[in-house]
């Protein structure tokens, strides 16, 4: 095992998932670091905090619950740029692993030990980073641990997106995803300094995919548009990422083929997007930021181990009433009267009591649910009961329960 490998299966073959997470929120040179820099490309950066807690639960997933029988976890690399450093736990094993900091010369050694391990046909990678980014033209540079280290060239510090995805063609690895959780707004500061020959640092030179090598599949994901912003909750997991896990629980699943639910590149492009649009999953940043997954062909990814966990949200019409209804959520019971399946209890939201002067809350409220049956009622009064049957099954399922 490697100094940045927190996860190897040693008996794993040329059939398997390689996997390399990058999480910066401490910055050195960026205000309130160690060594803070002048320079005017700096300027409105500052320290993160979403970013390491992002990357720890990212990884977390892909060792605990990332599910491909054909292209099981071989290794996961886990690079971390946090405030105070910590082990990181392996939710398996529960050894206590040691995580190299994110500086650009670590990032630049992990990819290359990365891409060997992942370089065979039948292989698979997955490249995660959350930490600060930059557009620079149309490309986009991810900024390391020590960015603006060298004053003279500060994108020394970052790592140039866009020629790592095409130097990857370099790789025999057919299947190649990418998450980029960051922002990816222009900086004009960083323009006039440096213009835009250099965006980074190019660990892998390449373009065309040799001759002889399969085909690749590939699909990226940004947390944002070209030249926008992205957001995260300060002390938690960011947005994006958030919504990321949350669709691999279920949400962007389908069994088109049997019983079996599977996440594909194209499905878990359609339910991100649905969840940071949604009110009560986002709050104040439902619609902030808008994922995009650019020339991304569209494969299967993760298999769920057994039925989807759908988002379910429950109001009433008109929305005025969501702060005087008690709402209940109940399972279905069978045709035969049996038992309610494990998992499905009932579950109850009391009316919202506003505070004095505070303003009444008419949200929906927001549920996870397993994949089943269930009945929903709005109790309003004695003579105001509003009921209906819904099925929580993938993407979501939305109700609202008008007056009688």
């Amino acid at each position: 095992m490697d100094r940045f490998t927190v996860h190897l299966d040693e008996d794993a073959g040329p059939s398997s998932t390689h996997a390399l997470v990058i999480g910066v929120g401490a910055y050195a040179h960026l205000g309130g670091g160690v060594a803070p820099t002048d320079h005017p490309g700096a300027t409105g950066m500052r320290q993160l905090s979403s970013p390491p807690l992002s990357a720890r639960a990212f990884a977390r997933w892909m060792i605990e619950r990332y599910h491909d029988a054909s292209r099981p976890l071989g290794s996961l690399a886990l690079l971390l740029s946090e405030t105070e450093p910590a082990p990181f736990a392996h939710p398996g094993t529960g050894a206590q692993h040691d995580v190299e900091a994110a500086t650009i010369d670590n990032i630049v050694a992990a990819v290359t030990e990365w891409k060997e391990r992942g370089d065979h046909d039948e292989a698979r990678l997955v490249f995660y980073f959350c930490g600060h980014g930059v557009s620079l033209g149309f490309d986009t540079s991810l900024l390391a641990a020590d960015m603006f280290a060298d004053r003279n060239s500060p994108l020394n510090g970052a790592l140039h997106f866009e020629a790592l995805a095409r130097g990857l063609n370099s790789c025999r690895a057919g299947q190649q995803v990418f998450f980029v959780d960051a922002c990816r707004a222009g900086s004009d500061a960083l323009v006039r300094q440096v213009g835009q020959d250099t965006l980074g640092r190019v660990p892998l030179a390449g373009n065309l995919r040799p001759d002889g090598f399969v085909a690749r599949e590939h699909a990226v994901y940004f947390a944002t548009l070209h030249g926008e912003e992205a957001f995260a909750r300060a002390g938690g997991v960011s947005l994006f990422t958030d919504a990321m896990l949350h669709s691999f629980d279920g949400a962007g699943s389908e069994n088109t083929e049997g019983r079996v639910w599977r996440v594909t590149t194209g499905t878990l492009m359609h339910a991100i997007s649905r969840f940071m649009r949604e009110p009560p999953f986002a709050g104040v940043l439902a619609g902030g930021a808008v994922p995009v997954s650019p020339e991304s062909f569209d494969f299967d990814f993760h298999e769920l181990r057994g039925d989807p966990v759908v988002p379910v949200y429950i109001g009433c019409r008109p929305r005025e009433d969501n702060a005087l209804a008690e709402f209940v959520c109940r399972p279905s019971r069978p045709a035969e009267n049996g038992p309610v399946p494990d998992g499905h209890a009932e579950q109850r939201r009391a009316p919202l009591a506003a505070g004095p002067g505070d303003e009444p809350d008419l949200g929906e409220w927001a549920l996870f649910l397993p994949f089943g049956r269930y009945e929903v009622e709005a109790v309003l009064g004695p003579a105001d009961v509003r009921r209906q049957e819904l099925d929580a099954r993938p993407p979501l399922f939305r109700v609202g329960l008008a007056r009688p």
